[in-house]
């Protein structure tokens, strides 16, 4: 005689029985875009110029300081006065020609 298993006694429903039609087809929708800070729109990676993501990059990097309360240039600074090897092409960019456009840092304005 074969033993008795529990899953015999408790029908087996396939995954796709249990999700309805309706859910699958709400899954597959595109999300809705979420608003930026400050009601902008929202930025993707792909929305922003290679400089613009070498910036942000240094913003975000933890090793070169706190970034609040200063313009990227003077963090830059602050950042090679104690040894800690900021990326040159950060300080090309900051003092070229567009370098008042790219002054701020990224949390400028939302912290």
């Amino acid at each position: 005689m074969q033993q008795a298993r529990i899953t015999d006694n408790f029908r087996q429903q396939k995954i796709f029985d249990s999700i309805s039609r309706t859910s699958r087809d709400k899954k597959q929708q595109k999300a809705p875009e979420l608003p930026g800070a400050h009601g902008e729109a929202a930025v993707t990676n792909y929305d922003i110029s290679a400089e613009e993501r070498l910036l942000r990059a240094f913003d975000l990097a933890t090793q070169y300081g706190p970034c609040t309360g200063m313009t990227r240039l003077e963090r830059w600074q602050r950042a090679e006065q104690f040894g800690l090897n900021p990326p040159m092409q950060v300080k090309e960019l900051l003092t070229g020609p567009q370098g008042e456009q790219f002054n701020q840092c990224l949390w400028d304005g939302r912290v």
